[in-house]
């Protein structure tokens, strides 16, 4: 019988995509590398601490609504927990990328792709900017690093330190320049880079 890998628990999925186990399926390391991707672009760009550390801004107690009614409390403990088990799940997502220590322009192409797939808002709200194309996200590349947690002007939304061919009469000798280049000429570039993180992180998950 055939495995719903879209459907099974994110760390029963993660054994299974490991080669040593007995079940495993390379659909099920492709799919737990998408997932992960897709969870902590979720985390970056949905979810604040207010949202993960549970319901709403209020310090409910479990089983209890905010003031001084017990009216609905049922309904807000499940809330609470829920929003406690999602932080839990997007943390431990969080570290198992953070292990595979990316180099960070491809970490930010893989994080962007995972977040533009779901463009349209049916998994994240509205998301207005995600429907942009590969080419517009290039070409503002600064403004949606930020929407995913990195700082103002950081590395890869700019590289610097660049090898440069200088023409001299004797020849040519490469010289070092620091200077400013975008991490990505064209959404195609995105594209690539994505590709090879993926590539990298399913090597990992098979470990």
């Amino acid at each position: 019988m055939a495995r719903n890998y879209q459907r099974m628990h994110i760390w029963e999925l993660r054994e299974l995509a490991r080669e040593q186990h007995p079940d495993h399926d390379p659909e099920a390391t492709r799919v737990f590398v998408t997932r992960i991707l897709d969870m902590e672009a979720e985390r970056r760009t949905l979810y604040g601490d207010e949202h993960l550390q549970g319901y709403g801004g209020s310090p409910i107690a479990p089983g209890w609504a905010p003031g001084s009614t017990d009216i609905a409390r049922e309904p807000l403990a499940m809330l609470y927990d829920r929003g406690i088990y999602t932080h839990e799940q997007h943390e431990t997502a969080r570290r198992w990328v953070a292990a595979a220590r990316l180099p960070s322009r491809q970490l930010l192409a893989a994080l962007i792709q995972a977040r533009k797939l779901h463009g349209n808002g049916n998994q994240y709200g509205t998301g207005k900017e995600w429907i942009k194309s590969y080419d517009q996200i290039a070409g503002n590349l600064g403004h949606y690093a930020q929407l995913l947690g990195m700082p103002p002007g950081s590395p890869p939304a700019h590289t610097f330190d660049c090898i440069d061919e200088e023409k001299r009469t004797k020849g040519s000798v490469r010289v070092r320049r620091a200077h400013q280049v975008m991490a990505f000429r064209n959404g195609q570039a995105i594209k690539d880079a994505a590709k090879s993180a993926k590539a990298a992180l399913i090597m990992l998950a098979k470990r």
